[in-house]
Parts: C-alpha cells; structure tokens; sequence
C-alpha cells in the first residue's frame, strides 16, 4: 500500500497517480498472465481469469481514468472507462483536428509537428531535427519549404508527400462539405484503418467516425466552414465542456472496465481493484462563509466590519460538525459498496507518504482511544478523511482477525519503478561484459565475429514487401505511379504561396482529377440499385445534386453522365441488383501475394485495405 499526504504539490500528486496506475496495471497483467482462475457460474467450473473479469474503481474517475487506461494500455490490454479520456483529448481526435487546423492554415506549428509525428506522416524525430536545422528562425512550415533543397532522398518525398496531400484536401475543402472533407481524409490516410488495429480499437473508430457526425451536424447549422468548426470545438474544449466520447461497451466486451464506486452499485465482478484510496474526501463545502442544512437552518461566518475579520459563529460551526458527521456517513456508505462488488478477489491500493511513521502514529492513537459499542472510535474516523486511513483503522483494531481476510502489502514507489529501469541496467551491464570479454579474444573468434556481422540475409527481399497497404497504393505499384500522390502534381512552387483564409467569392473553382473523382464517386453512391436506368435518367440524377447544392454546376458539368450510364449496364451493377443484402463505404482487408502486385519473387501476403 502506498498515498499522499495533503500538501504535496500536484505534479508530485499527478506522479503518485501515475505509478499507482502503473502498479494496478502490473498486477493486472500478472494475473492475466499466471492464468489466476476464477469461477464461471454459467459453465459452473474455474477458468483462466479475462479482463472482462477485472474492475477498478474509483471514487471519482476524472482526471484519473485516463491514466489508468494509459498504463493498462501500455501492458497490451483492453480498457474502457465511462469518462473515458474526454472526447477531444483522445489521440485520434486530436490527431485529426490538427490535421484540420493545418488544412485551414498551415502556418500552425505545434498542429503541424503533431501530424508529421503521427502515422498520418510518418515523421521521425531525426527527421524533424534535420527539417528544424535547414532554418531555425522561421515557421515549421517554411523550414519543410527550405529543407527540401537539402536534405535526403528519402525526408524529401515524405515532405512531398505530406505538402501535396495538404494542398489536395485544401482544393477539396472549397468545394465539399466538411463532413465529406473528414471522410476523404481517413480514405486518404487509412487512419481509421490503422486506429481500429490500436489498443482499444473499436471505441477509436467509433470516436473517429462520431468526428465525422458531428462535423456533419455542424454543417447543417447557421454556422459553416472549416475555420468555424475549428473555432466551435477549440470553445467547447476550453470551456471545460467536452462532447462526449462514443460508448460501444456491452456485457460480454473483453476489456477491463474502470468506473466509479457509485455507478458500481448493482454490479458484481470477479476481481476488484479499488484504486486512488489515497485521496482525501472533498470537504471544501464545509469551507464555505455560509453553511446550509435541510433540517437545521442557515449557519454564517460573522464579520467584524471594524477589525476587518470574519470568524465562525456558534450556529455555523455546530452546523459544519453535523454536516461532517453526514458527509462521513455518506463515504462509509460509498466504500461499503466498493467493498462489497468482489466476488473472489479483492485489492485495494492507495498512496501513503512515510507510511512507517503514519502507521505508527495511527497505532498510538488506537491504543489511546479504545472501541465505543464495538466500532472504531468516531474522534479517529474524524481525525482520518481517507479510505485508506479507514481501512488500516479497522485493521489495527481487529489485527487478529483481519490477518485471516486481509494481507497488507507495503509496496516502495522504487520497486514499482524498477522494471522501466531493468532494460537500462542490462545494457550498462552489457557493454561492461563486452568490454571484459574483448581484452582476451583470439584471432579466430574475431573472424568468427566478423563473420557473424557481415552475414547476408537471404530473405532480404522480404524487407521490400510490406506488412498492410492500401488499394490506392497496390493500384499505383501496379501502374508503375507510385511516385505520383493521389493528388495531381503541380510545379514545385506551389508550396511557396501563402495562405491567408481565403473569401469564397474570390476563389474560381478549379476541377482537377482528382476532385472529378471524388464527384464521380459520390454520384455513384447515390445510384438506386432497384432502378434499371437510362441515360436520361442518370442525367436527372446529376441534375438533382446540382439542384439539392451536394455538388456545383462546375462540377456536375465535369460528370460524364454516359460513364456511369455504362456502369449501369455492367455485370457488377446486375449483380448489385439481384444482391440480397449489399453494404457501402464498407472497409475491408484481403490478403493477396506480393508477386502480384509488386516485382518480387516472394508469394508472401500483403494485407490490403479499403
């Protein structure tokens, strides 16, 4: 057991949540690990424990749940939390709004840097330095500009990459919705893709997808427009409000819940962990210059107008006593409840500063003050305001008998600590050994080594083939554009010009091939696969996303009706017709052989996405 004292500092406090957090999960993946068992009442017979099986509570989640699913995250497993991680603090969310800040102005440092690091970029650290270096007074943007004169092959077309895919979704951004921008974005990038394959998956893509909803309910407002967007969510988050992120938890999801001890009422698990016991109750109400009870009136501070003070008044301080009384009352009744939802397995964990001495002082303090009608003392329970002081009281009260239900375990922030530090160590000590080791090596052990290191790996082709793609970039390995983006490429200087926001009306719209595309496709998805069409009728469709605003004339003049007039006639529509069930927008994977698609040998699989 380990806590804080009330007068730490709250970095030192957000440390002590953090390597609780980091014990709780350490225990969890031990116990996940060793196959503990527990009892199945279904198939009434022990299995190896799951983390559906595994709760932490809390009295309060917020500000701590988020760490807690960090750590867990950390150990490779499932978490979820009914507060989790406020909605526009989670990594997707904020990766993407970054991205959306960029579009709207790429002269955006930190939501630049963000990106480049995230998968969207695939930026290096080293990459960054050696971007910063080509100029280190200017913007980041303006540096990529200058770096790309000077740096390696390889930095140059992931700063090309990045700069033409800013500037097509600058294009797009004029003449779609923001909601179709979103969406374009994650078939573009595969981000929704690569989040579903993270930690928590599911609840990413839901967050992701509730993005792309609200972005779409936004548009319907009075307010429109990227810049707007931006502005309304950059309110909402530093108002203190938050949108809430998606919930897709159901009884039988396999991940480890955290909640709080009052929406645990109800609820049995078979291993608790009741976690933060450490920290005081909130009393700050009692604080107050005025007090109020349903029962016993109004109780105020008096105030001495001449001396220029205020103390308590009698009323108000026999009022604070009996509201302590009913607020620890309240706190048993919480931690009660917390005691009691462990069906097998309870821990209980908690920071306590200089636990030694604190132990021996409460135990001073026992033995002066002896039990009244077989319950703890009520001046000790007044004295401690902390779960953890509470349940130590009852131990040192009943230490007999509470030895046979309960073990207490003194656990050093060190000893929790020490596994992040293991690898470390290894290495010093492995460069102390191959210091050793070299003085006395023969000749032959040298060429044996020199061997050893210059050793040809005879699958090196394998390195070439990647693990997952995306169909865009299969089409372009097959047709020998790999080097082109999905963007069309433009003459280099066109990331020279700036960008000011610009006024709509000024802006003549300009159909490139890649946004006919787009209109293309969007005109397909509103295809009626119980029609059988003809030409005039695919002209009327156009007509009416001209009519309804979904597209512009410029771009509904860019449609050739009779392309998709043919597609109507193809054995694909035919069969979407007779098709009992069909799905749109859907992603899939498939794995094919890279010898396929790429000039390699190898029939190795390529997992493909789209």
């Amino acid at each position: 057991m380990t806590g804080t004292s009330d007068t730490v500092e709250n970095e030192e406090v957000l440390e002590d949540i953090e390597i609780e957090a980091k014990f709780v999960a350490n225990k969890i993946k031990f116990l996940i690990d060793s196959k503990f068992q527990v009892y199945d009442n279904k198939k009434k017979e022990f299995r190896n424990i799951q983390p559906k099986d595994i709760v932490i509570l809390m009295r309060s989640t917020k500000n701590k749940a988020s760490i807690y699913e960090k750590e867990l995250q950390n150990q490779d497993i499932n978490v979820y939390s009914d507060t989790s991680t406020e909605y526009l603090e989670t990594y997707e969310v904020q990766i993407i709004m970054d991205l959306l800040k960029i579009i709207d102005n790429p002269y955006q440092d930190l939501p630049l840097v963000h990106v480049m690091r995230s998968p969207i970029g695939m930026f290096t650290d080293d990459d960054l330095l050696e971007i910063r270096l080509a100029d280190k007074t200017d913007d980041f943007y303006t540096a990529m500009l200058k770096a790309k004169l000077s740096v390696r092959e390889d930095l140059r077309f992931k700063i090309d990459n990045l700069l033409d895919q800013i500037e097509k979704w600058r294009y797009l951004n004029n003449s779609v919705d923001l909601d179709e921008l979103i969406w374009t974005i994650y078939e573009n990038t595969g981000f929704l893709n690569y989040v579903g394959l993270m930690p928590n998956g599911e609840f990413r893509t839901a967050n992701l997808k509730m993005l792309f909803e609200r972005a779409k309910q936004y548009e319907t407002a009075s307010f429109k427009g990227l810049f707007n967007f931006i502005l309304f969510m950059e309110k909402v988050k530093t108002g203190g409000g938050d949108l809430g992120a998606a919930k897709l938890i159901s009884e039988n999801d396999n991940v480890v819940r955290i909640m709080s001890i009052h929406k645990s009422k109800g609820l049995e698990f078979p291993v608790v962990f009741l976690a933060c016991t450490g920290s005081s109750f909130n009393m700050m109400d009692l604080n107050q210059d005025i007090l109020l009870h349903q029962n016993l009136g109004i109780g105020a501070k008096y105030i001495d107008y001449d001396m220029q003070i205020k103390y308590d008044t009698i009323s108000k301080l026999a009022l604070r006593e009996k509201l302590l009384e009913e607020n620890l009352s309240e706190e048993m009744r919480v931690l009660y409840v917390a005691l009691t939802r462990a069906k097998e397995k309870l821990f209980i964990t908690g920071i306590k500063n200089e636990f030694e001495e604190a132990n021996s002082k409460m135990q001073e303090l026992v033995d002066i003050y002896k039990k009244e009608n077989g319950k703890i003392n009520p001046i000790l329970l007044k004295k401690y305001k902390k779960y953890i002081d509470w349940i130590l009281l009852v131990y040192l009260y009943n230490k007999q008998n509470a030895k046979e239900i309960m073990k207490i375990n003194i656990i050093k922030k060190d000893e929790v600590l020490k596994d992040n530090n293991k690898e470390e160590k290894e290495e010093i000590n492995f460069f102390e050994l191959l210091e050793e080791k070299s003085k006395n090596i023969t000749e032959g052990e040298l060429q044996d080594l020199k061997k050893k290191l210059e050793f040809n790996y005879q699958f090196k082709e394998l390195n070439l083939i990647p693990s997952k793609d995306s169909v865009t970039n299969i089409a372009h390995l097959v047709t020998g554009n790999k080097s082109e983006n999905m963007a069309q490429k433009r003459p280099a200087t066109k990331h020279e010009k700036q960008y000011d926001l610009p006024k709509l009306e000024d802006v003549e719209e300009e159909i490139t091939p890649a946004k006919r595309g787009t209109v293309v496709h969007l005109c397909m998805k509103k295809l009626d696969f119980s029609t059988d069409y003809d030409l005039e009728q695919v002209k009327q469709l156009i007509e009416n996303l001209k009519a309804n605003n979904i597209i512009t004339e410029k771009e509904a003049e860019s449609i050739n009706p009779y392309d998709i007039f043919k597609f109507t006639k193809s054995n694909i529509f035919k069969d979407l017709q007779q098709a009992k069930e069909y799905h749109k927008e859907e992603p899939f994977y498939i794995n094919i052989p890279a010898n396929e698609v790429m000039n390699v040998s190898s029939k190795e699989n390529i997992l493909v996405q789209g």
